[in-house]
């Protein structure tokens, strides 16, 4: 989530005339994330306005359907609101737009063992409603092309030592996926950090972002929300937090004897995926343009997750 589109009052105020909701009494922009626009909006009550920066009117359905179909199977997610015709995608300033209701509840940036088992939970059962729409696919544009092309372009932003680890990961991984792993897979979330979940005190009362959504293994899915739920600071697990995820995902969709065997490949791929994606943010921001993220998280946080985790840590 950030701010990259302006609006103004009179705007705002056309835009929510197409909803059966009060007049819009007050907005802010989000300032935290790197892709969206987004908006909290006042209008009898809280609402969050979505304006996609880099999904097109092609892209940007399959999210607004996913959110509908999980939220019609019980998964805790907020779903579009339709406007007078029944549309839930709209355009605002020749861009997608969505509205959202502001759901209840916070990011646990320090979770505990409770909050990490609710979210393995709501995980496997959106794995299982997923699995069941064999008509939605999407790409996962972040993968093995994504990370051989951008190898050369991250090179400046890493030490000796943090090349050779990329280098041997990125070569490890492509050796592993082209053997083709039989992993069951479907729609994943692909992004399930701890900024995109909120909750009210233990209870999980959303799930959200679901742009960076795909095709893909479901164990790989766990495995990116694992990492960054309960890693310690030098990067290994705390075997603790990690059974509670694991365990609490598992009691609702156990996985399977493959998905134990490439566990820790599961791992490694996961954190090779969000470091170089922070890496490649570093490398956008010093191209510039306008398009240049205005946040970059840190890479280093992902190069030491992967260092423990090629240490089995």
């Amino acid at each position: 989530m950030s701010v990259y589109t302006q609006i103004t009052q009179d705007e705002l105020a056309e835009f929510m005339s197409r909803f059966d909701l009060p007049p819009a009494t007050h907005f802010e922009g989000v300032e935290a994330g790197v892709e969206n626009t987004t908006y909290f909006v006042t209008a009898g009550r809280e609402w969050v306005l979505q304006i996609f920066e880099e999904q097109g009117f092609d892209e940007v359905p399959f999210f607004v359907e996913l959110n509908k179909r999980l939220g019609d199977a019980s998964v805790p997610v907020a779903i579009p609101v339709p406007d007078h015709d029944g549309q839930r995608l709209h355009t605002f300033k020749g861009k997608p737009a969505v509205l959202f209701p502001k759901l209840v509840g916070r990011a646990p940036l320090n979770p505990n063992h409770r909050q990490r088992a609710a979210l393995g939970t709501a995980l496997a059962q959106m794995h299982l409603a997923s699995a069941q729409m064999h008509d939605m696919q999407r790409d996962n544009h972040r993968w093995q092309s994504w990370w051989e092309g951008n190898q050369t372009r991250v090179q400046p932003f890493l030490s000796t030592a943090g090349r050779t680890l990329l280098a041997d990961q990125i070569q490890d991984t492509q050796s592993w996926l082209n053997g083709q792993p039989n992993l069951p897979g479907g729609i994943i979330h692909g992004d399930l950090f701890r900024d995109n979940s909120l909750f009210d005190g233990d209870e999980i009362a959303g799930v959200i972002d679901f742009y960076n959504a795909c095709t893909g293994y479901f164990a790989f899915d766990l495995a990116v929300t694992l990492n960054d739920w309960c890693s310690n600071e030098d990067g290994s697990l705390d075997p603790a937090a990690a059974e509670a995820m694991r365990g609490a995902y598992e009691s609702v969709r156990p996985l399977t004897e493959n998905e134990q065997a490439d566990w820790n490949r599961l791992l490694q791929t996961a954190a090779l995926r969000f470091w170089m994606l922070r890496l490649v943010a570093l490398a956008r921001r010093a191209e510039g343009g306008p398009d240049a993220p205005p946040h970059v998280k840190d890479p280093i946080v992902f190069e030491r997750i992967l260092t423990a985790r090629r240490l089995g840590r």
